[in-house]
């Protein structure tokens, strides 16, 4: 009897281990979702397509980022030099790609925090609530008043 409880409490901790594990290499994949369907549904929120949509070269000046190293982005950012409010959905070849795409966001963000230190402390609010984040192969830069509104929408995606 004895022997039987503990070997039954054994294989429910190697049950229990396997889930869990299973769980946790799962919780970083994503949907593969085509840039074009998270276009159309980020520019259904008004206040992305208030801002102006960028290109390649702005991509890689305030990114450091060559549209090559991505399989398709997303990027609107305002049109005020004094302004925050931005956009970037960038969709890596591969998670190790992924991985240097959010170092590239990351840097941006804490230029911008050196840029706005001194004196902007309106953005630094924003900038203190920006979501910079990683799931997949996806890569997010989001900044703005409606950063988590912008966030919840393009998770719900992948």
């Amino acid at each position: 009897m004895q022997f039987s409880k503990s070997l039954l409490i054994k294989a429910a901790m190697v049950v229990f281990l396997v889930l869990y594990l299973g769980w946790i290499y799962n919780s970083d994949n994503a949907k593969d979702v085509s840039m074009e369907d998270i276009s159309f549904t980020m520019e259904n929120i008004s206040s992305v397509t208030e801002m102006q949509k960028r290109g390649k070269g702005d991509l890689q000046r305030y990114f450091s980022v060559m549209d090559t190293d991505t399989e398709g982005y997303f990027f609107y950012k305002d049109i005020s030099p004094m302004s925050v409010n931005e956009v970037l959905i960038m969709k890596a070849a591969s998670r190790d790609k992924a991985v240097s795409l959010l170092e590239a966001a990351e840097a941006h963000l804490e230029s911008q925090e050196n840029v706005f230190g001194a004196y902007g402390t309106d953005q630094m609010g924003l900038l203190s609530e920006a979501s910079v984040e990683s799931k997949g192969n996806y890569v997010w830069y989001m900044c703005g008043p409606d950063a988590s509104t912008w966030r919840r929408a393009f998770t719900s995606l992948i």
